[in-house]
């Protein structure tokens, strides 16, 4: 059974009141508060025959003494769908629940376990779980399935949701629309990073990549560097185009699709990439002193998007330390050609936002921020989305 949560308040269309679960639904009533202590006796049993709970000898009621009764109310989850996620994720937000959480993870609060992955004929499924040690808890997984076959069917080859539970009864709380979250999350760390290592004056940007991530890229880097002149540099000239004349709308600047890429990084304060490239589209002898240049778009250890020399002149920082020396083809490659050792890496990012380690270190210096993701972003990100739906009345109630 599902229904859209009244924006209004908490009861629907018909008047029916769907209690929140986890704290909220503590807080709503005090039935489930008094036996917590232990100090405190349970209630009394109810009288015999009272309406609604079978009298006092129903069989699935507990002892006289033995605690509160069973809840036999339906599990409800809230459903979160991508136009949901656009009205409750600024960029901003998210860039700050990140920081938050990056800081929480530098505390030793944060328990994110290996991925893994399920093959079968047709494709690939991914979990991703985390949770978080925090007074509200927080605990969840993302579920991707990979089927390359689906670009023949005309079907996108990868899917993402995202479960959200309650870490403390481990009763779902909400299922969220996963492409997006992820897309704006990748966004939203690569902003995190670029505070840290980008020079505060950084106003030319060049993006390399016309497609949905690299508008994450360009509307969360915005926000903490706001861009005076975008240079777009895509492989189809057409959506190269109409990908600048988009976001320029959006951003409220001058996008241009860069005629000469080599170029346009010389002249860069800031560049992002966000392509499916498998070898090098930014070199290192184009970088320009004191840039940074943000890496998202290379995910497996075969594949990069900077060349050696990049990497090896750069201030190198990480998502996480874990994370890159498996997957990071940026960072790998170099590794096994001699070019950098496992030293190089100056810090992952927990570490840098927490002020333990620095990131940039003087204004003529090249940083480099490369990125394959962390399940403790899909978790702050899921969390920051839940709280705001509950707040804000949006979203699907669907009864289990």
């Amino acid at each position: 059974m599902a229904r859209r949560r009244d924006p209004g308040g908490g009861a629907g269309p018909r008047g029916r009141h769907h209690p929140r679960r986890g704290r909220d639904r503590r807080q709503a009533g005090d039935e489930e508060e008094r036996p917590r202590d232990r100090d405190v006796p349970p209630p009394d049993p109810q009288p015999a025959g009272r309406a609604g709970d079978g009298g006092a000898g129903a069989a699935d009621d507990p002892p006289a003494g033995a605690g509160p009764r069973p809840d036999r109310r339906p599990l409800s989850v809230l459903v979160l769908g991508r136009r949901d996620l656009e009205r409750l994720l600024p960029p901003a937000d998210v860039i700050g629940a990140l920081e938050s959480a990056f800081r929480l993870a530098a505390e030793g609060r944060a328990r994110t376990p290996a991925r893994t992955a399920v093959h079968t004929a047709d494709g690939l499924l991914l979990t991703m779980p985390a949770a978080l040690d925090t007074d509200d808890g927080g605990l969840g997984a993302k579920l991707v399935t990979v089927h390359p076959g689906n670009r023949a069917r005309g079907r996108p080859t990868l899917h993402a949701s995202y479960v959200l539970m309650d870490a403390g009864t481990g009763e779902p709380l909400a299922l969220l629309e996963g492409t997006y979250l992820t897309g704006l999350r990748t966004g939203a760390t690569s902003a995190v990073a670029a505070r840290s290592l980008a020079r505060a004056d950084a106003r030319r940007l060049v993006c390399f990549g016309a497609g949905v991530q690299a508008a994450f890229q360009l509307s969360c880097l915005a926000v903490v560097r706001p861009p005076e002149r975008v240079a777009v540099i895509g492989r189809d000239p057409a959506r190269a185009r109409e990908f600048a004349r988009a976001m320029g709308k959006r951003l409220g600047v001058a996008v241009d699709v860069a005629a000469d890429a080599r170029a346009a990084v010389c002249e860069a304060d800031l560049v992002t990439c966000a392509t499916t490239s498998a070898t090098p589209v930014v070199f290192g002898a184009d970088v320009a002193p004191g840039a940074h240049v943000d890496l998202v778009g290379a995910f497996r250890p075969t594949d990069r998007e900077a060349d050696s020399a990049l990497i090896q002149r750069a201030r190198v920082v990480v998502d996480t330390y874990e994370g890159a020396l498996a997957e990071a083809g940026d960072v790998l490659i170099p590794m096994r050609d001699g070019a950098i050792d496992r030293s190089h890496l100056a810090a992952e990012l927990a570490e840098v936002v927490t002020g333990r380690r620095p990131g940039r270190t003087g204004a003529a210096e090249v940083t480099v921020f490369k990125s394959v993701g962390w399940a403790l972003e899909d978790l702050a990100t899921a969390r920051l989305a839940y709280n705001r739906a509950r707040a804000g009345g949006l979203g699907v109630e669907v009864t289990l």
